[in-house]
């Protein structure tokens, strides 16, 4: 509890310097002393054991009384009460009446009814969760991945309508299924009113805690999301020329005017705005490094609509091609699975779909259920259930598909694993000074020019025995450190650590290594089994 240890040790260095000043206490009228001070064990049994009797009944509770979670404090909320400036209401020496030592009253073991100031283990005046209070309900599933969830659900339905229409992709083009797809911009808007209700609702419990920007960018998320609800389907009811069902009730509702397809692409233009941004930013990870770092309002502004203010990690971001090959994956990835899934799950499903719904309904077996059913509706949702399933399962299939492949041709051109056996492990073992040289050493003469700048191969130069022995030694003495780091944190012994030192002359300029190559590629893997094969045995 590392902010319980700094309230702790505040108070104990304000006691200590006003003893080493000479201080005279205000309260006693005497010269300032420990407050814990004089008695055996005073610390121990008046500041550790009460903080721990109270952690320990609280631990109790959590496992014996199976209560909710908003029940009971954890670690958390026991450290966090030490985060504020109300944790000073606790008093120096602490009082036992504080609401820190406050428990409710439940039945506890015998030996638990106590605690070292002998004040019972219940009390009425418990102080609860200090901040966050989890609501554990499966809607976890999908507000935490509701980008992945929603571009299904988008695809899904934009795949229905194109194979609905003709079931080729081209179809797309034309003007009438064209117009269709793009009523997918109202599920979209429907799904995010529906995240920002699991947010408030999920979050209910932490409002307490929260700023007023929090709360204020959570209520404006419900109003935004609400208002595209209403706005993106009254501007498609415009976009039909004969409008039917339910578009043909918007239109009545506000008036039936000429036909505007161009109002509904504004409209998505404009509701689309904020994730071209957010996919500019992605693009650009120089811009969002320069703008997470920038403390203009206006750019404060933008940051604060599309995520809370970062702390921790502002402008670390990963590099241009890393983004770029990460893009790359998950494009391809999801690019097969929507085509595999488009040709073998949805298009062979819509002609079945057809002539079912043309076969009219005589016997009316479960009229409760479907009172004015004209078709044969209870068996097309038995037929698309388990494809629908199957479409929303399938994706980490083919993510351990891609991830595989990918892993594998990474790997085989890294050459990972290729060290198999000690005997291959001893063999690379004489040209590892050489390896760690080229890499790790700066070199003493540069390169130059553009075609060097970009080069990822190490500048080789000749060498003579000379410079073999100072590539040795600078090996050795890395090496060395290495090994006497390990025997400091208690990795090794002495006896391993004799083995695995590489010895080197420090009398000769430091350009002489006492193994030579041969040795060392033969000597330090035996030195390495020989450890191994000791187990840790005859430690100091």
């Amino acid at each position: 509890m590392p902010e319980c240890l700094c309230y702790i040790y505040h108070h104990m260095a304000f006691e200590l310097y006003g003893m080493l000043a000479g201080n005279v206490s205000p309260t006693t009228g005497e010269n300032v002393k420990p407050a814990y001070g004089g008695a055996e064990e005073a610390f121990l049994k008046k500041v550790v054991t009460p903080i721990y009797k109270i952690i320990e009944m609280e631990a109790e509770r959590s496992k014996t009384m199976k209560s909710k979670h908003s029940h009971w404090r954890n670690y958390d909320d026991l450290n966090e009460y030490f985060w504020s400036r109300d944790c000073f209401r606790l008093g120096w020496p602490m009082r036992a009446d504080a609401d820190f030592f406050k428990t409710p009253n439940f039945v506890l073991n015998p030996r638990d009814q106590t605690n070292g100031e002998h004040r019972p283990a219940g009390n009425d005046h418990w102080m609860g969760k200090v901040n966050f209070v989890e609501i554990r309900s499966f809607w976890h599933i999908f507000r935490s991945f509701d980008r992945m969830w929603s571009f299904l659900i988008l695809s899904l339905q934009a795949m229905v309508i194109v194979a609905w229409n003709g079931g080729t992709p081209g179809d797309i083009f034309d003007a009438g299924v064209f117009k269709q797809v793009l009523s997918i911009f109202i599920t979209a808007a429907v799904m995010k009113m529906g995240q920002a209700i699991l947010d408030i609702v999920l979050s209910w419990k932490a409002r307490r805690s929260m700023s007023l920007a929090v709360k204020l960018r959570y209520i404006l998320k419900l109003l935004s999301g609400a208002a595209w609800v209403v706005i993106l389907p009254v501007t498609y009811a415009y976009t039909s020329d004969n409008p039917t069902g339910l578009n043909r009730t918007i239109k009545s509702w506000f008036g039936d005017g000429r036909n505007q397809p161009s109002l509904y692409i504004l409209a998505v233009v404009i509701y689309l705005s904020p994730n071209m941004l957010a996919a500019t930013l992605f693009i650009f990870p120089v811009l969002r490094r320069f703008l997470e770092k920038s403390n203009l309002k206006v750019v404060a502004l933008i940051m604060w609509w599309s995520q809370p203010r970062l702390f921790v990690g502002r402008g670390m971001h990963e590099g241009a091609f890393s983004l770029f090959k990460y893009t790359m994956f998950w494009v391809v990835l999801l690019a097969t699975k929507l085509v595999v899934s488009f040709y073998v799950e949805i298009r062979p499903l819509v002609q079945p779909t057809k002539d079912i719904m043309k076969v009219p309904i005589t016997t009316f077996q479960w009229h409760e259920f479907f009172p004015h059913a004209k078709n044969n509706i209870g068996v097309v949702i038995a037929l698309w259930a388990p494809i629908i399933l199957v479409y929303f399962m399938d994706t980490q299939i083919w993510y351990a598909i891609f991830s595989t492949l990918v892993g594998g041709i990474y790997g085989a051109c890294r050459r990972l694993g290729e060290i198999r056996t000690l005997g291959m492990l001893r063999s690379r073992f004489e040209s590892l000074p050489k390896a760690f040289n080229d890499h790790l050493i700066p070199n003493d003469s540069k390169r130059r020019g553009f075609r060097s700048a970009f080069s990822s191969k190490p500048y080789k130069k000749p060498e003579d025995g000379k410079e073999e022995d100072k590539i040795a030694a600078r090996f050795a003495q890395i090496w060395n450190l290495i090994i006497t780091s390990f025997r400091q944190e208690d990795l090794i012994d002495n006896r391993e650590k004799d083995l695995l030192l590489v010895p080197y002359c420090k009398d000769r300029e430091m350009d002489m290594i006492q193994w030579p190559p041969f040795l060392l590629a033969s000597k330090i893997p035996i030195a390495l089994d020989m450890a191994a094969d000791s187990g840790g045995k005859d430690r100091d």
